[in-house]
């Protein structure tokens, strides 16, 4: 049984710093199971942790809000909890392309981009 049922599986854990060559590793892993991620949710300590990796390449200015913010090809979105971090999702182009762009079979929640394959 989950001690605490308000944590979130994680995909990867991150103490204190941001650690992208670990998150590389990941993504690696999920493109050869034959899915390239579209998500990256993250939790509010691993959101912190961006954005302290980011101020510091970028200025912290820079990195206010994470709006349509695309890191490593993925989205981040930030999670209400205090600490995840999961990839998820796969990315439109690549489904299509994987199915010759035969889309008779396809159905119409198919298209959904939040068609998110924890896992």
């Amino acid at each position: 049984m989950n001690e605490n049922p308000n944590k979130l599986p994680k995909d990867l854990e991150l103490k204190d710093s941001w650690d992208t060559s670990a998150l590389r590793v990941l993504v690696d892993e999920r493109c050869h199971e034959g899915r390239k991620p579209s998500h990256l949710f993250l939790g509010r300590h691993e959101s912190a942790l961006l954005r302290d990796h980011l101020g510091k390449a970028f200025g912290d200015e820079a990195v206010s809000t994470f709006n349509d913010l695309y890191y490593m090809g993925m989205l981040v979105v930030e999670l209400d909890t205090e600490s995840c971090v999961r990839v998820a999702g796969e990315k439109f182009m690549d489904r299509l392309e994987k199915s010759n762009f035969e889309l008779e079979d396809w159905k119409e929640d198919d298209f959904s981009e939040w068609d998110l394959h924890f896992g």
